[in-house]
């Protein structure tokens, strides 16, 4: 009997599976503080994906203004980290209270 490892196994199940969602994309929660930076990370924070569109919170109208300046940049930093495309756009939105 062969031994296989466990991630050769998983991967090839999410492959042949074919899940509707880019598993990829959730990456982006577990390596925000390292894509955004851990100033930029302690205002603004990933909340959900939903076809290829990253939503983050942010916590104060300054910072939501610089992160629409900064959305470009952010999104080849994403592309680099993870995968290039993996969102096509990036919305950020004020904290409710």
């Amino acid at each position: 009997m062969a031994f296989y490892s466990l991630q050769s196994i998983l991967k090839k199940v999410l492959r042949d599976a074919k899940l509707p969602v880019n598993l990829d994309a959730y990456k982006v929660f577990h390596l925000w503080e390292e894509i955004a930076g851990e100033h930029l990370a302690k205002h603004a924070v990933p909340v959900r994906v939903d076809e290829r569109i990253l939503y983050v919170e942010v916590d104060d109208p300054v910072w939501l203004t610089q992160l629409r300046y900064m959305k470009g940049d952010i999104l080849g930093r994403i592309g680099r980290r993870i995968k290039r495309g993996v969102f096509k756009d990036i919305r950020f939105f004020l904290k409710n209270g």
